[in-house]
């Protein structure tokens, strides 16, 4: 696909291309939004919760409120990092305007660590520079930054970590075995979704560069862990301290993965306000209807907790209900999601028979993409999934263009 382009000199200016193009519409999104200063859902708990953080001294989670007492409902990563703009901006309007051009800077930088951890993974640019192109300019990427919430956070921090413990696992240096420990700790503290993840590079490695050195992989496991803990240690001590328990994420899961448990979410809303159940009882009766949905109505929840799921997360677009009805995000967005998520999961299919390395990013995306299933689907959850899903589309591009135009591999 892009065989023309080989210096790094080209490649780097293209790829600057694509961050001004990333700058701009994302820019372009914040001057429509700059005056909506509204907010609501997680986005309103979290503003909340980060000036209680700084003007109470006090950590916890509450529903449009201050909490008013101790929690490790959420994990800290996002409250904190608005509580350290909030510390420094007095003006509550200024604040989130700050909030946000700090994450269209962070947004518009996202698809250069994905073009870093591809090139290094595929020995090969042309995908890095596709799937940044996608990055770029997928219209829910575009806007989550005015957004008060993890995402854009959360895509930049995963494809840092990726980036910096691929490049570990290659050169078996300590420093950025380190230092991929403790961006994997900011997105756990951010999004801890990726914890039981955290093996599956070490396998990868294991079946190909590291074939027979269990020591050498192990040595690197460690210093990876030693950057984890430097990071994850003070929430775990905070917790055990503060709460008198041991807390290695957070306790507000309860609530999703019950609503998870409702087929189709039917009768769900009702069954939540008749319960009023607490949330140690709600991961109880979560528990319980899991057990009793799978034996009773196997097909049911199977499908429901596979097909179902995934087509409510991936069949629309984050964000299309409240903002994509302003010009001209609306109309591309519609036409362009489908293109980029059917393109995709071609992609990822193919790569699987094709190309050893997509075939461990279609793994790891399925293994991803499963942890989200267990809890109820919606359109936020499939954002950090969806890098995964275009990396598959410029798979599938730049495979057609080498069977189609060049007959031999890119380099």
């Amino acid at each position: 696909m892009m065989k023309g382009i080989q210096t790094s000199k080209s490649i780097w200016l293209i790829l600057g291309i694509i961050v001004i193009v990333a700058s701009l519409l994302r820019g372009a999104f914040f001057i429509q939004q700059m005056r909506i200063f509204q907010l609501s859902g997680d986005a309103l708990n979290y503003h909340i919760m980060a000036h209680q953080l700084v003007e109470d001294h006090l950590y916890g989670y509450a529903l449009a409120r201050k909490s008013g007492e101790s929690n490790s409902y959420i994990t800290p990563g996002y409250p904190v990092f608005l509580a350290g703009v909030y510390s420094v901006i007095q003006d509550p309007y200024l604040q989130i305007t700050a909030v946000r051009l700090i994450q269209i800077a962070i947004g518009a930088l996202t698809p250069v660590f994905a073009f870093l951890f591809l090139r290094r993974i595929f020995r090969r640019n042309d995908i890095g520079i596709v799937t940044a192109l996608l990055i770029a300019i997928y219209p829910p990427f575009v806007q989550a930054p005015v957004q008060l919430l993890t995402e854009v956070l959360a895509m930049a921090t995963m494809l840092l970590y990726l980036w910096l413990m691929t490049v570990a696992l290659e050169t078996r240096k300590w420093s950025y075995s380190v230092l991929a420990g403790l961006i994997f700790a900011v997105q756990i503290l951010i999004r801890p979704v990726m914890l039981p993840l955290a093996i599956v590079p070490f396998i990868y490695a294991l079946a190909t560069c590291y074939r027979g050195n269990i020591a050498g992989l192990f040595k690197v496991g460690v210093q990876t862990a030693i950057g984890v803990l430097i990071l994850m240690l003070p929430w775990w001590i905070r917790n055990y301290i503060v709460l008198d328990k041991l807390i290695l994420t957070a306790t507000g899961s309860a609530n999703p993965l019950l609503a998870g448990t409702y087929p189709n979410m039917e009768h769900m809303f009702e069954d939540f306000k008749r319960a009023g159940y607490t949330s140690a009882e709600q991961s109880w009766y979560a528990k319980k209807r899991i057990i009793e949905g799978f034996t009773t109505q196997p097909l049911v929840f199977l499908k429901w907790y596979t097909i179902g799921k995934t087509k409510v997360m991936f069949q629309t677009p984050w964000l299309y209900q409240e903002l994509y009805k302003t010009p001209p995000f609306y109309g591309f967005n519609l036409a362009f999601h489908p293109i980029v998520m059917w393109t995709g999961f071609v992609g990822m299919l193919v790569g699987l028979f094709t190309n050893r390395v997509m075939r461990f990013l279609t793994v790891y995306a399925a293994l991803f993409l499963s942890l989200y299933l267990i809890f109820i689907p919606t359109t936020r959850y499939a954002y950090q999934v969806i890098f995964f899903v275009m990396t598959g589309a410029a798979f599938l591009v730049c495979w057609l263009a080498e069977k189609l135009f060049y007959r031999k591999k890119t380099i």
